[in-house]
């Protein structure tokens, strides 16, 4: 095959001649091909419940430089944090697991130091939430001496004539005679846990002139701890378990 004296040889092996051979040139100059865009790796971070770190791992140990992964553990937090590729800021990653509260013992605001309820707020929460209270007289009950709280405690003051006197006293009195010392309720702290009875106490602070309720539960802050403890302790021994060379430390 000849074109403008130029000679171009098309090796065909093995033809019988059946069928015609057909072949197409092309000329021009190829259209460049154009290079993609390099990419820098992604980091993956990843929050999830406190197994989340285990999970990972079970399915991913051998893809990791253990020496170059850290497990950090932060009781306070609930937390339990892997890190793998450790020193390379443009492929480290995280994975967090963390145990948290039911939705309904944080609406209790069992414990939590920064949460002060109305009394008559609290007696309607408890009222909507009977269903807690073994006993529907208990709640009924106390949902009464909540509403009444506060009127009370303003007449008393009302009625003391000692200039001298506190008022901070007068509604300690009243906390401690209109209100019952505890009452008990049947809540799950943890997600995913069964409930458990906790026995809550009162306790107030004035602000303003006004009279707000705090509810205190050693009992659910001890078995807070111990649920979390065991729960971390128990993540942590299986992580040790599929990957030891991995750094475990408490924060």
């Amino acid at each position: 095959m000849e074109k403008n004296n130029e000679k171009i040889a098309v090796n065909i092996g093995n033809y019988t001649g059946e069928k015609p051979i057909e072949i197409v040139l092309r000329e021009g100059v190829a259209p460049e091909v154009q290079q993609l865009e390099l990419k820098k790796p992604e980091k993956i971070d990843v929050a999830g419940v406190l197994s989340t770190p285990l999970d990972w791992l079970v399915k991913r140990v051998d893809t990791i430089d253990q020496k170059e992964a850290n497990i950090v553990v932060n009781r306070e937090a609930m937390t339990i944090t892997l890190t793998i590729n450790e020193r390379d800021n443009y492929t480290k990653s995280t994975f967090t697991g963390k145990a948290a509260y039911s939705e309904i013992f944080e609406k209790f605001h069992i414990n939590d130091e920064k949460t002060g309820w109305i009394p008559a707020k609290l007696g309607q929460f408890l009222r909507l939430n009977r269903a807690v209270f073994d006993k529907k007289e208990e709640n009924m009950k106390l949902v009464s001496a909540l509403k009444n709280f506060t009127a009370n405690a303003k007449s008393e003051i009302e009625k003391q004539r000692d200039p001298s006197g506190s008022r901070a006293d007068v509604y300690r009195t009243q906390v401690e005679s209109n209100l019952p010392k505890d009452f008990t309720v049947n809540i799950a702290i943890f997600k995913g846990t069964e409930k458990t009875p906790i026995v809550v106490e009162f306790d107030h602070y004035l602000s303003d002139g006004e009279v707000y309720l705090q509810l205190v539960s050693p009992g659910a802050k001890e078995v807070a701890e111990e649920y979390r403890d065991r729960c971390i302790d128990d993540v942590v021994g299986k992580i040790r378990e599929i990957a030891p060379d991995i750094a475990i430390m408490e924060a």
